[in-house]
């Protein structure tokens, strides 16, 4: 069943959630501030409820993440990890199972032998889980997920407030997105009121970015190509190691590139340690990326997507940016 609304959906969650104890919840690889404070959100209401919520994640997380209440809790899945023990699978702000990673790969058959339940935002989404809770229009999932919260009458404690206003702030980029709406701030002023730590996620996300990450920004933009209103840059396992950044990094420099004047379309192409490339998309409303990235497998938010290439940097040029031109026209 797929739902749209949150109050809609919230008897069908509950009855998932009662009937389970150990919940094992996950989201995507490579997680932003949204996919962490949801997950970290749920585990938060989860443990309330005297339920044992086992948080897990496919790869590192970003460093902001670090002073969130609870992250102490997530385990970083190694490859050849067991399947821990659940009876129900929470997967949040992910639009496949094979997006949760290595986890997905080792265990996939036994993964969708188990009730899954699924609160997510991403257009990609097909609505795959027993239960399903998808609002493509929503701003974040973090913002989905407590509204599905709220009508569910669980109570949200602070820590659980905080982790879900990470989710909000990242992915509206503190409410810059065209996304936001004024359902998504009267969201974040319901999390306020519950208790939300505000000026630990504003100094998390945006005044402790390590150094090597503005010497990677630096770099990156010193190479940024232009045509029309299409902007590019390329990012190089050697532009990595001379600025020692971590993966992360490459997200600040495409918040930066998103802002020049006049853009329509941008895309940042990162080499990864095996040669192949990640691209991350962004666009302004009236240009689907989404649609894009779904090329190779890959998907998201129709003006913020992203995916793998099995290609180099100079290929994943080649094909990429003739979809962009088109796109936007030129």
């Amino acid at each position: 069943m797929i739902y749209t609304d949150p109050t809609e959906a919230a008897s069908a969650f509950a009855a998932q959630i009662v009937q389970a104890q150990r919940i094992l919840l996950l989201t995507h690889i490579n997680p932003d501030g949204d996919a962490i404070g949801s997950l970290l959100g749920a585990y938060h209401v989860l443990r309330a409820l005297g339920k044992e919520p086992i948080p897990v994640a496919a790869s590192a997380l970003p460093s902001y993440s670090g002073v969130m209440p609870g992250i102490e809790q997530v385990t970083i899945y190694q490859r050849g990890d067991a399947l821990p023990d659940c009876d129900l699978i929470w997967m949040l702000d992910t639009a496949a199972l094979e997006r949760v990673g290595q986890i997905y790969h080792d265990h996939g058959e036994a993964m969708v032998a188990r009730p899954l339940i699924i609160v997510d935002h991403h257009v990609t989404n097909d609505g795959l889980g027993t239960i399903n809770l998808i609002e493509p229009h929503a701003a974040s999932c973090a913002d989905l997920l407590f509204r599905l919260l709220r009508a569910m009458e669980l109570p949200i404690s602070p820590e659980a407030a905080t982790c879900m206003l990470l989710g909000v702030t990242t992915d509206t980029q503190s409410f810059q997105t065209s996304a936001t709406t004024p359902q998504t701030l009267r969201t974040a002023a319901e999390m306020l009121d519950a208790g939300a730590d505000q000026r630990l996620v504003v100094n998390a996300v945006y005044f402790s970015v390590p150094a090597t990450t503005a010497t990677l920004v630096g770099l990156a933009l010193s190479q940024m190509q232009r045509e029309g209103g299409l902007l590019w840059v390329k990012v190089s396992q050697a532009m990595m190691r001379e600025s020692g950044a971590a993966d992360e990094a490459t997200d600040e420099a495409m918040t930066r590139i998103q802002r020049v004047a006049g853009m329509r379309a941008a895309v940042l192409f990162k080499e990864r340690a095996n040669g192949k490339v990640k691209i991350s998309l962004r666009s302004v409303p009236g240009v689907n990326v989404a649609e894009i990235a779904r090329t190779w497998g890959g998907g998201g938010h129709t003006q913020a997507a992203g995916a793998d290439l099995p290609v180099g940097l100079d290929e994943a040029e080649a094909v990429v940016l003739p979809l962009l031109r088109q796109a936007i026209g030129l």
